[in-house]
């Protein structure tokens, strides 16, 4: 999966998301808005050269740890990210969600896919990541002599 990819999933998770938050299934809707959510984050690891886990738990982990904390992405990401995993946890645990959940967790998804796309578009780190050159650097002033 290119990040590319992991983002165009992540938008096509939300829609899917919307969709059944419009008819009333909640916890579908917090599963889907954390399924997108963590697609934008197996992205940005993958962008990075990490190789995201095979739990959500160890990738939701994984984007704190490298994306977040040594990265600079806006910790607000990290922290919804984490909120959305474990309300999905919740909702699959019982299934009973609150019908006002389901637009709260595709809002909370939407920050981290858009918070995230961002990153991957603008950010000087992923550009050294991916050997390209980031913003051109000023040449230094010439010598006197």
């Amino acid at each position: 999966m290119t990040p590319g990819t992991g983002v165009a999933r992540a938008r096509d998770e939300l829609f899917a998301a919307h969709l059944l938050g419009t008819t009333g299934f909640a916890a579908q809707t917090v599963a889907l808005a954390f399924r997108a959510a963590l697609a934008a984050a197996e992205a940005a690891l993958l962008e990075l050269g990490r190789a995201p886990g095979p739990e959500p738990a160890a990738v939701v982990t994984a984007f704190v740890r490298h994306v977040v904390r040594e990265r600079g992405l806006d910790a607000e990401a990290g922290r919804l990210l984490r909120s959305l995993h474990n309300r999905a946890e919740v909702a699959h645990a019982d299934g009973t969600v609150p019908t006002a959940e389901g637009p709260n967790a595709i809002k909370d998804a939407t920050a981290v896919v858009d918070t995230v796309e961002a990153w991957l578009t603008h950010s000087d780190f992923v550009a050294i990541a991916r050997g390209t050159p980031g913003a051109p650097k000023p040449k230094p002033p010439r010598r006197r002599r």
